[in-house]
């Protein structure tokens, strides 16, 4: 009998510096996932337990461990050879590792609060999460990836938005055996007009071919948009499109003022494994960093311009957007053509809407954007339509809006009836730049990148 309390007394205090070494390894294991998720909260049935991080889970850690050292001393008067979990090398390791890990991350997260480092992360988009987007445009739809787009079979500056989600005539999303097809993408200036220049464009190519067989071009304009809401347009949409040539019109918005940049405004589709991932450590700063470290032209320093407001899309970031537009262009086995954006003087319009500081400061950055599409253009050896070259002489004058940006007459298209082109209002300067874009996809269909292309076609 003596024997068996013996054995039983020494089972409890085994089984009790157990309990307390188990308990040791859920405070740690608790303490680094209320660092991580601050509050981490634990539902058991009934009970609901919220912990922050911070002192207390250590001060927990650091009473459980002074507990069961000093019963582990009280037992080992009666029981010298009682041995806990604790006395286990491998659990010591374990213990030490999470320990390690956790002193490591926070000491890190520390310093980088006291420097004061942060950069926005985009909001994350997967199967299973409502995200409709953060802004709204009037007569638009938001969305989460693009921000805002348009809505399919509604007015908008007197013409239909077709199926594809442009301010086009119809278009079949398949293009037919044998056929050329030119998408002209860009911000308003490309959206405009009763018709635009891509419809223009589209009746050169179709009543004079460039060569042998159909040739087509339309529009994928969006009012507002930025390059990198076109790059992300066209990787979601363009490229299914399977274009041979895709004209890029872009800049203006690029530069306009916000509280914001684009890139943190538009979200990352994700699986929703990886998504959820994602979201569970964006708020950390350390993984704020690692997300700069490996992508940082979304997350390039922006200039300050007096107030608190930024570009939309940076001019580095412009130039890298445009790079990788041109990248993503050829991939899809299509010619890239930039187009610089004439201008002539801007309005005191844009400083009321706090696109710039003022009209002096809107001219200086519009033409430094115009020298970066140049400059992409020759580095990247893409095809350039200089249109702010071609319309500096003062014959060009009449083809501008009052102001300054858009073309003919773009102040009046909102109360233009639906489709229905006005005789009466002549277009002549949407219809130069299709003069011109006619005369440049000509040029490319004499090139060695044009015969390549055609020799690689099916």
């Amino acid at each position: 009998m003596k024997v068996l309390r013996l054995m039983s007394s020494r089972f409890v205090c085994v089984l009790c510096l157990g309990l307390f070494d188990l308990l040791l390894v859920v405070n740690l294991l608790i303490m680094l996932l209320a660092w991580l998720l601050d509050p981490f909260r634990l539902n058991l049935g009934p009970m609901h337990l919220t912990i922050h991080g911070g002192l207390k889970p250590i001060l927990m850690l650091v009473l459980i461990f002074g507990v069961r050292q000093l019963l582990a001393w009280a037992f080992a008067r009666s029981y010298p050879h009682v041995r806990g979990l604790w006395e286990s090398a491998i659990f010591k390791k374990i213990c030490f590792a999470l320990i390690t890990t956790y002193v490591f991350f926070a000491l890190f997260e520390s310093v980088l609060v006291w420097t004061r480092f942060n950069t926005a992360v985009p909001p994350i988009i997967f199967q299973g999460k409502i995200n409709k987007g953060g802004l709204k445009i009037t007569d638009t739809m938001p969305d989460a990836e693009l921000i805002y787009r348009f809505q399919r079979g509604i007015d908008f500056g007197g013409r239909r938005i077709n199926s594809l989600g442009f301010r086009d005539r119809e278009v079949d999303p398949r293009k037919k055996p044998g056929t050329i097809r030119v998408i002209c993408m860009g911000d308003s200036v490309t959206g405009q007009g009763h018709p635009g220049y891509s419809q223009y464009l589209h009746e050169r190519l179709t009543n004079n071919p460039p060569t042998p067989g159909a040739w087509e071009a339309f529009n994928m304009g969006v009012y507002g948009y930025t390059s990198l809401q076109g790059l992300r347009l066209f990787q979601k949409q363009g490229r299914l499109l399977t274009p041979d040539i895709v004209t890029l019109y872009y800049g203006w918005n690029d530069h306009w003022l916000a509280d914001e940049p684009d890139c943190h405004r538009m979200g990352l589709e994700m699986r929703p494994f990886a998504g959820r991932i994602f979201e569970l450590f964006q708020q950390k700063r350390i993984f704020r960093l690692v997300v700069w470290a490996l992508n940082p032209v979304p997350h390039v320093t922006v200039r300050n311009h007096g107030d608190a407001r930024v570009p939309r899309v940076a001019p580095d970031e412009y130039r890298s957007t445009l790079e990788a537009f041109v990248r993503e262009i050829r991939a899809a086995d299509a010619i890239p053509v930039l187009i610089t954006a004439p201008r002539r003087s801007l309005t005191q319009n844009v400083v009321a809407k706090k696109h710039v500081i003022s009209v002096e400061q809107g001219h200086r950055t519009h033409d430094e954007y115009v020298e970066i599409t140049r400059q992409v253009a020759r580095e990247s050896n893409v095809e350039l339509l200089d249109l702010a070259n071609l319309f500096t002489n003062q014959a060009c004058d009449g083809y501008f809006a009052p102001d300054g940006i858009h073309f003919d007459n773009y102040v009046l298209e909102g109360d233009m009836t639906i489709d229905s082109p006005p005789l009466s209002l002549p277009q002549p300067g949407l219809m130069r730049i299709a003069e011109e874009l006619d005369r440049k996809v000509r040029d490319i269909t004499r090139t060695p990148a044009w015969q390549s292309q055609c020799l690689a076609s099916p």
